[in-house]
């Protein structure tokens, strides 16, 4: 999938519809017209590469984008804060970077599928942006990365046998010299931020990022798909329930 073909068609879709709806403000306040519930639909990037922030947007080397779909649904206790359930899945790809340890090797790519749950709260009342939602989230979550295979990058090896790390050998080898990575599911902690730019009562465009660190769980293990850390991108469509079609 072209993921920048992408993100311009729902630019432009976004852009279109503000247009169109340009004598309606998008309030998406919780009042007595409207409901406390917003659905949401779009695509999502996994950065997995552990550069920690170095090259963030090195899309070529570190960005996984394929069948990147995410779903979420949002519950507005007031006009600040909400609480919102996301489900995404996406596939690791061959020639990407994962832990700064090596690239999948092609053939071998990796089903990614998360559940996540956070707290918003949005600066919307704050700076009067009614139509950009300004947020900032903190929760928790759920990731399952599939199997793969790994083209270790090639590092000189200290001269001094005795800094060399014991972990560096702990990774199975197959015939080939590439790591076996197995499947592994773990709970990870979340925060970010990001916003919501409402061009219609009822419809919105969302971006989102999401840092995401990996909970040891059982014996700690050094490497790729163990317990390390991603960054999520997502950006979609979304849509505020009415309560009624009586609108003040």
């Amino acid at each position: 999938m072209n993921f920048k073909r992408v993100i311009f068609i729902l630019a432009m879709l976004g852009l279109f519809m503000g247009s169109v709806f340009a004598q309606t403000n998008g309030n998406k306040r919780v009042n007595s017209s409207y409901g406390n519930w917003s659905i949401g639909a779009g695509i999502n990037v996994v950065d997995d590469s552990g550069t920690e922030g170095n090259n963030f947007f090195n899309t070529k080397e570190n960005w996984n984008v394929s069948n990147p779909y995410l779903v979420s649904v949002e519950y507005y206790f007031d006009n600040q804060w909400s609480i919102v359930a996301s489900g995404s899945i996406n596939k690791y790809v061959s020639g990407k970077n994962i832990d700064s340890t090596g690239v999948i090797v092609k053939g071998f790519a990796a089903d990614y599928f998360a559940v996540d749950l956070a707290t918003r709260f949005s600066f919307g009342d704050m700076f009067s942006t009614y139509n950009f939602d300004f947020y900032v989230f903190l929760g928790f979550g759920y990731n399952k990365i599939g199997g793969y295979k790994l083209d270790p990058f090639k590092v000189e090896r200290p001269v001094d046998i005795d800094v060399i790390p014991d972990e560096i050998n702990e990774f199975p080898v197959d015939r080939n010299g590439f790591y076996d990575i197995s499947e592994v599911g773990k709970m990870t902690v979340n925060g970010g931020l990001g916003f919501n730019y409402w061009f219609a009562e009822t419809w919105g465009l969302n971006f989102n990022f999401t840092g995401k660190v990996g909970v040891p769980s059982g014996e700690f293990k050094f490497g790729p798909n163990s317990v390390s850390n991603q960054a999520q991108f997502s950006l979609g469509l979304i849509y505020f329930l009415k309560k009624n079609n009586n609108l003040d």
